[in-house]
């Protein structure tokens, strides 16, 4: 049962609640309460950030900020009307159902590190840096995640918000298998960002989710596909590499063994929409 109820206005006054405190923080609240509710999680404090003085959806530089209570709806607004990384719209666009992205935040989605995560999928995509207050600290998104529920966070520190870097001119593919089409939690998830020049990579980005304890994207392998010849067998390439690299887990939603051969089919799709035809379900 939740007793105490705050909402601080400060980044000063939100640290020092969170360490006297140990309540968790929430702005949407589309994770917190469900897990209040099933019990997996115990407390009787809660810290509302949505009345904390933040800075607003922004870009400075080559760098899109999201702060603390942007919400996925406001996200995808900003993008449409700013014309930038339109990408990142399609993936936005799938998570949960329009109440949920009314509600849930791009940074709650970061800070609970699950695998499954459409967002932090995308911000693995993005090079995602992590702003954190209030020691002003920024770490690499695959640095900030330790593994599933583990964040590199003090217990007076909270995240502030997140950079993107913005990209142009990529070819784009994201995919995400599940049960059911509007609340999809994915089975496994693909994303592949890709730039060419005369039929030849000249940057590429993929990253997995759901098949891995992280997010999976190898980036020593990306490197080594800078320069090669875009076709078929060169994706089948990457397809097999990326099934040896993944270590899905078998639960409620699918096997290990079917989540190891949709590493494999996605690439595989990946490439038939981008270079080839489109493939329907």
């Amino acid at each position: 049962m939740i007793k105490n109820y705050f909402r601080p206005k400060t980044i000063d006054e939100l640290s020092e609640l969170k360490l006297k405190t140990k309540g968790y923080l929430f702005s949407g609240g589309t994770d917190l309460f469900v897990k209040l509710r099933a019990g997996t999680i115990d407390t009787d404090t809660v810290i509302d950030t949505k009345y904390l003085n933040s800075r607003k959806i922004e870009i400075t530089g080559n760098k899109l900020f999201i702060p603390i209570n942007a919400t996925y709806s406001e996200l995808r607004m900003f993008i449409k009307q700013n014309n930038v990384n339109n990408m990142l719209e399609n993936i936005v666009k799938t998570i949960g159902s329009p109440m949920i992205r009314n509600r849930g935040t791009p940074v709650g989605n970061i800070s609970n590190a699950s695998p499954a995560g459409d967002f932090v999928l995308a911000s693995y995509l993005f090079n995602a840096q992590v702003i954190i207050e209030p020691t002003s600290r920024k770490l690499p998104v695959k640095n900030f995640i330790k593994g599933p529920g583990k964040i590199d966070l003090r217990e007076n520190e909270f995240v502030y918000g997140i950079e993107l870097e913005i990209l142009n001119d990529y070819k784009f593919y994201f995919e995400k298998v599940g049960r059911r089409n509007a609340m999809i939690i994915s089975i496994a998830s693909l994303g592949l960002l890709l730039k060419e020049k005369d039929n030849k990579i000249k940057d590429i980005r993929i990253a997995f989710g759901s098949v891995a304890p992280y997010i999976l994207r190898d980036e020593n392998l990306e490197k080594s596909l800078i320069g090669e010849t875009i076709n078929e067998e060169l994706f089948k390439h990457i397809a097999i590499e990326y099934q040896k690299l993944s270590s899905p887990i078998t639960d409620v939603r699918a096997t290990k063994e079917y989540r190891k051969s949709l590493v494999h089919n996605l690439v595989i799709k990946a490439y038939n929409n981008l270079f080839e035809k489109v493939v329907k379900e």
